[in-house]
């Protein structure tokens, strides 16, 4: 656990240090979870909050960290494998990142193409 919460913290000062690298790839990987909701992010309209909405993404990241350690720390107590520990760690992050996109998304005031979801 104390793992994750350090790597939650990395995350979240990498999601400001990287000027909105780690958000701009994390949008890329957890693509699946978000495109059919709002479309591609190139279509996305309104106020100029494109740079601050990824910096964001990729710093609220970070809390899937230690949500992350959290559930491997519960595994490791049930005597899972490893295996299906770092599986649920990886899917953690991955929805994780999803969702926070998802958050980013509805709140920043954009408007979405008319085939998106909202």
């Amino acid at each position: 656990m104390k793992g994750s919460i350090i790597a939650g913290a990395v995350v979240a000062a990498l999601g400001l240090l990287s000027m909105g690298v780690l958000g701009f790839v994390l949008y890329y990987l957890t693509y699946p979870i978000h495109y059919p909701l709002f479309g591609d992010i190139n279509d996305w309209e309104g106020t100029d909050l494109f740079w601050p909405s990824i910096i964001w993404a990729g710093m609220l990241w970070a809390v899937c960290f230690p949500v992350a350690g959290y559930l491997d720390g519960r595994l490791m107590r049930a005597r899972q494998g490893r295996v299906l520990r770092a599986i649920s760690y990886l899917a953690i992050l991955w929805l994780g990142g999803g969702l926070v996109w998802i958050f980013v998304a509805i709140t920043s005031g954009y408007r979405f193409p008319a085939s998106g979801f909202i």
